[in-house]
Parts: C-alpha cells; structure tokens; sequence
C-alpha cells in the first residue's frame, strides 16, 4: 500500500501541504487557538481537501472512464463530498474573517459541508455494487449480514450523538442537521463494512485493499464529526484547535485513497 504513495508524486504534494498544516497547528497550540490567525488556518487546511478533489476527478476520467464506469462514477461522488467541505470552509472563513460575526447554526456553510454525506454514501454504493456484493445478497449469510451490520452501527451513532439531543421542532432545519449529521455520516462506513463482508470471495486483494482503505477514511470522517459535535456540544470547539487537525487528516485519508485508484495494479 505503502509503496503505491510513495510512487505518487500528488501524494508529495498533499503531504507537504499536511505538514505545513500541522506545523501551522503546533504554532497555534503554544500561542492560543481561537485567534484571527486560526480563522486562516482554518482557511489553509482545505487546501488539502480541494487537492484531493481534483485528483480523485483526474483519477476518475484518465484511469475509470468517469462517469461511464461505477468506479469511476464512486470517485467523483468522493471528490464532490471533499469539494462540498472545502465550500462549507470558505464560508465559515468569510463569516469569520470578512463579516467578523459569529457562524450561526444552521448556515450557508452546512450546505457544504452536508453535501458530504450523500456524496460519500451513493460513492460508497457504487463501490458496493462494483465489488459484487448484490450477488451476495442472494445467499442466507449475505441477507444476515445485511441486516445484522446496520442493526449494529445506527445503535451506535444514536447512542454517541443523539440520545442526549433534545427535540426542538421550533427549528426544522436545525433538528434535520442535528439528527442528519451523525446517522448520515455512520451510512459510508456501514456500506463500506458491509461490501467488506458480502463481497470477500470477489474482491481480488488490490481491490480488497482499496475498498478497505476508503472504509478506514469514512470511519474516520465519523470519528472527526462525533469528537466535532461533542466539543460543540460541550462548548469546547475553539478554531485552530485538535478537532480542525482532525478534519485537515480526514482529508489527506480520502485523498491518499484516491492514490490507490491511480493504476490498475
């Protein structure tokens, strides 16, 4: 796998674009986040998700025919969801930086950041129905899993997000977004892990492999969305801080996945 990115010279670029961020962070831990400069840093990181964004696309129309293949059609569906965050920051950097008030919430910046999680879930069914996993779906194992696996992972969204949420109907769009961000983001990982499951005897190892690489990067946006609503939650959330370090990774991830789609082999 390793050897895959270190024969990409994108994944150089997007590295270095990485390290500085990350250098840029630790600047920001020993002088204080929440400062005007980590409204910029905030502005920075996206770099990484948009880098990846038109890579995936390139990767999508040179290696997988674009949208006349399913691959290809799921590359393009994770490079919306990247260019979708990467729209969702600069609004959030115009609220802070230009208009100098605080985001609201809910704000013209959730559309795109909500745009991830449709994006990243039909993605996430394409590589499903390119890995075979429908055929097993006719087997008595497959139909378990089917139902076992999602039995499992929005139990486990509602009890991390939702169990505390109180229930406002005064603010619908709220409340969708509220409801909408942890169940939608949980969907990538349980189709993931079901294609992982249901398609092991004709995923060959290449593969196996992308497909379990692109399962760890939606765990991970989960991971990063669950600590983001906590720290919100709890009034933690500062910009600059460990949480917009998480979503700068999520990024890299889903752009090193693309990586892995770059050749055939």
């Amino acid at each position: 796998m390793f050897k895959r990115i270190l024969q990409s010279k994108f994944s150089y670029w997007i590295l270095f674009l990485y390290i500085a961020v990350l250098v840029w962070w630790v600047k920001l831990q020993i002088q204080g986040a929440g400062t005007e400069e980590a409204y910029l840093f905030n502005w920075f990181y996206g770099f990484i998700g948009i880098s990846g964004a038109f890579y995936g696309i390139r990767v999508a129309l040179k290696k997988w025919g674009g949208w006349k293949s399913v691959i290809g059609k799921g590359l393009i569906l994770l490079a919306i969801g990247l260019l979708g965050q990467w729209v969702g920051l600069q609004i959030w950097t115009y609220y802070n930086v230009i208009a100098k008030v605080e985001v609201p919430y809910p704000s013209l910046a959730d559309i795109g950041y909500f745009s991830l999680i449709p994006a990243y879930t039909l993605a996430a069914w394409m590589f499903s129905h390119a890995s075979g996993a429908k055929f097993s779906l006719k087997t008595t194992s497959g139909k378990f899993y089917a139902i076992i696996i999602p039995l499992t992972t929005l139990p486990l969204a509602y009890f991390l997000f939702l169990k505390d949420i109180g229930f406002d109907l005064s603010n619908p769009i709220k409340l969708f977004l509220d409801i909408g961000y942890p169940l939608g983001e949980i969907i990538p990982v349980t189709i993931g892990v079901f294609t992982l499951t249901l398609s092991k005897k004709f995923l060959g190892g290449t593969m196996k492999k992308r497909v379990l690489f692109l399962v760890g990067a939606f765990f991970f946006q989960f991971l990063t969305e669950y600590a983001f609503l906590y720290a919100a939650g709890a009034e933690t959330y500062v910009n600059g801080g460990w949480n917009d370090l998480m979503y700068a990774t999520s990024y890299l991830t889903m752009s090193l996945g693309f990586v892995y789609f770059d050749s055939y082999d």
